[in-house]
């Protein structure tokens, strides 16, 4: 029997969103189970706040199944909120392919009926396949009122996690890697800096941290806090 098409669908997963360079802080059970190897269905709900770093896991578990040989389907859902065709497009290639599939923001799937059978025939293929189905919303599945009895009783079932958003200091650490990525280094004096005046919302100060990379490649300077200063005005 042939091997189903791979379905590559509009998302581009950067490198430096993997699972080895996740800062798991008081996330370490979800990073295990996420990076472990299973040889049956596996499914899982990741619940938290924007800036917990669901999407980065999602695209982290995608990669790591397309290194390791297997197709992996990544759809982030509120970026189709808008585009209702495209979205259905999206989820029929997910409910015929895929041994990973992530659907990312699935808040945005709930309370629409046609949406909620495409989530149930996707869970009915990964089961049959032994494949893995993983989820993220802001809340738990069981405070949710689907549509469906099918598809809310499976979406409880899925094995649950709360991520917990990083603390300053793990901050500090993911901002620092992506630094060193990047070819340079944060100063301590810089990160204490910036994490006692910045934004405390992980996803701004990586924004930041680009607009800092950029502002130090024109001046060919280090990044240093009168830079800093400069750039993001505080």
């Amino acid at each position: 029997m042939s091997r189903p098409r791979q379905y590559t669908l509009a998302i581009d997963l950067p490198l430096e969103q993997r699972l080895d360079n996740f800062v798991p802080g008081r996330n370490a059970e979800l990073l295990a189970v996420l990076t472990a190897q299973n040889a049956s269905f596996q499914g899982v709900w990741l619940f938290g706040g924007h800036g917990s770093g669901r999407s980065h896991l999602l695209k982290g578990a995608c990669l790591q199944a397309q290194e390791r040989g297997e197709q992996a389907v990544y759809i982030a859902c509120a970026q189709y909120a808008e585009d209702p065709d495209r979205l259905v497009s999206q989820l029929q290639s997910a409910s015929q392919g895929g041994d990973l599939v992530a659907l990312d923001d699935v808040e945005v799937l709930i309370g629409h009926l046609e949406l909620e059978m495409m989530v149930l025939a996707i869970y009915q293929r990964l089961l049959f396949a032994q494949g893995r189905l993983l989820v993220t919303h802001q809340q738990t599945a069981s405070s949710q009122e689907f549509v469906t009895l099918d598809v809310s009783s499976r979406m409880r079932s899925l094995q649950h996690f709360h991520l917990r958003p990083p603390q300053d200091g793990e901050k500090m650490q993911i901002l620092s890697e992506r630094a060193q990525q990047r070819g340079y280094v944060l100063t301590r004096a810089v990160l204490d800096y910036w994490m006692a005046r910045g934004p405390r919302e992980l996803g701004a100060l990586l924004a930041d941290l680009d607009l800092l990379d950029a502002a130090s490649l024109v001046a060919q300077q280090k990044i240093t806090i009168p830079l800093l200063k400069q750039v993001l005005g505080y």
